[in-house]
This record gives structure tokens, C-alpha cells and sequence, in this order.
């Protein structure tokens, strides 16, 4: 059977990766998603999609699903600021509530919500659950920040220094009720009241991605109006559990054919970064102590709880498409990336993945999860592995929206589920 049919367009990723060119978005799974599109909407310079459903809501009624919200937006890109393609055409920020699709296995998504709003609460102290980031570069960053300070809006400021020791302040700010993080970053120093203090961090970005954009990093606009400036995406950012550490090398550079960009270690903390063929936004992982996060609930019981959910709902059930932890994923879009490679890992080791068939996408290899447990959108035009190939492909329903379904015949034991 066939890999992905669209061709790779021409790109020009000088102001970061958008949909078809590079790492296109990331996407979490979300109970309050339209009140987190307001969010980015009062404080970003972002667009909707033009495929988006009407007010924001998905019917999924002609096949007695549950109706999908989404809060979906795109970053504004500096030059080429219209809405482009049906996607966008800047990185996108989604949010979306699939309540349909299923969580056996693991937690709900109201579950690790919660989690999320118990540690980071009022953002005044670091926690390693910050690191469940998208980092951008600002040319405004002291605007944010003001922004920030007048709304009563809470957000982290840090300072660290790149491999030349450059001084770069990074401020983060959590979109409210969700898992979505925002990392905004200017080589600049900020202004403190007598009762702030930026916290110190390590390396937040690789020093390629940092000489890429340092015209923007260095910028001082200073806009009063935060949603007229262009944030430029630079990394994904996740935490990760000394064991899922191990394996990451062998899963983006012997599996994916990722290059491995960054790699450090200093004051117990660990960090590698990864960069997919066709791509300038890095997928980065930090390790901390245990200790680096309040409550009991620590980064590797997160990776336990997204990996125990996707061998409950997708091992050795690759059409299966109800894993709802899947809404936590980015996507790859390229197609320069060694499909050969990719093939002969999944077919080897056997990660979690999903195939699919759809008329715009083609039918083949639809997602794969790393060994944090983080879905990876596969537009890459990759053909079905071995597994896949044992099955009819499922064609779609008909429904504009194919997380509508809510057919559970090819997911095992999820067939005789209720468990949503």
C-alpha cells in the first residue's frame, strides 16, 4: 500500500516551521479548549485556522459521537502574515477535547490537569513540569512581561546563558486549566519590582537555533500591544524520567534519523536536543531530580501513565484510532526525512504507532510515541509497517472530522469497553 501522497512545497522557514515545512504545531489534550484559545488570543499575535469548525465545535452527530471542541490558533509569521492554507501558515498551538475517544489505561485529562495546576499554581518557582513547553523568540519580551504584571497573569522569569555566555531572560506562562506552556525568550534583561527575581536556568535552546534567529533574539521593539508581535517558534520542550533519557538517542537518531543538536549536563540537570530532516524547530528534553517537582506525581508517572494508555488502547492494535493521549503529540511535516529508516526501527523494536487512510492524507504510517510517551503526527509520506499491512485499512466515515469516530472493532480488548 502507499505512503502520504502530498508533496513537500517550497519552504522558506526563515521566521520557524509552519504546516508542511518542518514541526508544524503542537497539540494537547484539553477540557476547557476555547477558553484557552481566548487566552492566546488576548495575549499573541495569532490566527485561526481556516479548517476550524464553526464556533470552534465539531458536530460529530452523524455517527453519535460526542461533539469535539478546539481551541486551535497558528502563530502570525512576519512574512507571510495572512491565513494561508486551510492549517495556517504560522506554528500552531491546538487545543482540543475528544471526549469520544478513550483514556483507559491512564488518567483523564481533567486528572492531569489538575496535576499541572497544583505545581505550577502561582508560576513563582521553578517546577520540572515547566519544561511542557513551546519556546519562542520575542523581539518583546519586557512587553509580555508588563502585559503579564497589569492582568495579574502568572508567569516565571528566568536567566541563562548560551555556550558563548550570552545572558538570555526566558518568561513562562502556562495558558489557564491547561498543559500548554509558553516560553517566550529575547537575549535582554528585564525590569524587577522589589519583590521579583528571576530565577536562574540552564541552556534553554541550542546555540544553532539561537544564531538562526538572532536578529529577532536581539530586537528591542517593545510594542505596547503584545498581539502585534511575531513570536517565531524555536523548540518543543519536554520534561523527561532518567529512563525515557536512555533511550531518546537511540529513538530520534538510530530511529528517527533525527541529528542530535545539544547535549549537556550541569548542576544534575540533562538536556538533549534532536532536529527532524526539513525542520529548524528542535524537540529538546530535560531531566531533573525528582525532587524538581512538587507533589508526588513526578515526570516519570506521567510517562508511565501516557505509555500504559497507549499499550492498553494501540499495542498490537495499529488501526485503532481512540487513544485520546494521542491530542498530545506534534507534528512532522517533511518529506526529506529516511522513511527506509523509519520503517525498519518500527518493524524492529516496535514502538507505539498508528496507521491510517484518508483521502488527504493517503494511507500509511499516521503516528508514532517516543519513549516519553509524546504522539508524533508522521506527515511524512511513510508506508504501513509490518503490521499494518496485516489489516484492511479503514476508510473514513465520511465525516469532516475523522476524530469523530468513536469505532473501537479494531482496538482489542477497548471493543468491549465503556471506559471513556
Amino acid at each position: 500500500m502507499g505512503g502520504l501522497s502530498l508533496a513537500q512545497p517550497s519552504c522558506n522557514q526563515v521566521d520557524g516551521d509552519y504546516p508542511g515545512c518542518g514541526i508544524s504545531k503542537m497539540t494537547h489534550a484539553a477540557s476547557q479548549p476555547i477558553a484557552g484559545k481566548q487566552f492566546m488570543y488576548k495575549y499573541f499575535n495569532v490566527q485561526t485556522p481556516g479548517d476550524e469548525c464553526a464556533n470552534d465545535l465539531c458536530s460529530c452527530s452523524s455517527t453519535g459521537a460526542p461533539d469535539i471542541e478546539q481551541g486551535r490558533v497558528f502563530t502570525t509569521r512576519q512574512i507571510s502574515p495572512s491565513g494561508g492554507p486551510s492549517p495556517g501558515n504560522g506554528f500552531g498551538l491546538h487545543l482540543v477535547s475528544v471526549p469520544g475517544h478513550k483514556t483507559s489505561g491512564g488518567l483523564t485529562v481533567e486528572e492531569v490537569e489538575a496535576h499541572f495546576a497544583e505545581k505550577l499554581g502561582s508560576m513563582s518557582t521553578f517546577d520540572s513540569f515547566m519544561d511542557f513547553n513551546v519556546v519562542f523568540a520575542t523581539s518583546s519580551l519586557q512587553s509580555y512581561k508588563s502585559a503579564f504584571d497589569r492582568d495579574g497573569v502568572n508567569y516565571l522569569a528566568g536567566t541563562w546563558t548560551d555556550g558563548s555566555n550570552n545572558q538570555y531572560t526566558s518568561v513562562l506562562v502556562q495558558v489557564p486549566g491547561s498543559q500548554l506552556i509558553f516560553e517566550l525568550v529575547q537575549k535582554t534583561s528585564l525590569t524587577y519590582t522589589a519583590a521579583q527575581a528571576p530565577v536562574q536556568l540552564e541552556q534553554r535552546v541550542p546555540d544553532s537555533v539561537l544564531a538562526e534567529q538572532a536578529d529577532r533574539l536581539s530586537g528591542n521593539e517593545n510594542v505596547s500591544d503584545t498581539t502585534s508581535d511575531f513570536i517565531v517558534s524555536l523548540a518543543v520542550n519536554r520534561a523527561a524520567s532518567s529512563k525515557a533519557m536512555s533511550e531518546l538517542e537511540e529513538f530520534y537518531v538510530s530511529g528517527m534519523g533525527t541529528t542530535k543538536t545539544h547535549d549537556s549536563s550541569e548542576n544534575g540537570v540533562t538536556k538533549k536536543c534532536f532536529l527532524w530532516t526539513g525542520a529548524t524547530v528542535n524537540i529538546c528534553f530535560t531531566n531533573r531530580a525528582d525532587s524538581a517537582t512538587s507533589t508526588s506525581f513526578k515526570v516519570g508517572d506521567f510517562e508511565d501513565m501516557l505509555n500504559n494508555a497507549h499499550k492498553t488502547i494501540i499495542d498490537g492494535h495499529s488501526w485503532c484510532p481512540m487513544d485520546r493521549w494521542f491530542d498530545n503529540h506534534y507534528a512532522i511535516d517533511s518529506r526529506q526525512v529516511d522513511n527506509s529508516k523509519i520503517l525498519a526501527y518500527i518493524n524492529s523494536k516496535k514502538p507505539f504507532h498508528t496507521c491510517g487512510s484518508n483521502p488527504m492524507r493517503g494511507t500509511g504510517l499516521s503516528a508514532i510515541f517516543d519513549p516519553t510517551g509524546l504522539g508524533i503526527q508522521m506527515d511524512t509520506g511513510t508506508s504501513l509497517p509490518n503490521d499494518c499491512n496485516s489489516f484492511l485499512a479503514v476508510a473514513d466515515e465520511g465525516h469532516s472530522n475523522p476524530a469523530c469516530t468513536i469505532d473501537t472493532s479494531k482496538c482489542g480488548s477497548l471493543s468491549d469497553s465503556v471506559t471513556v
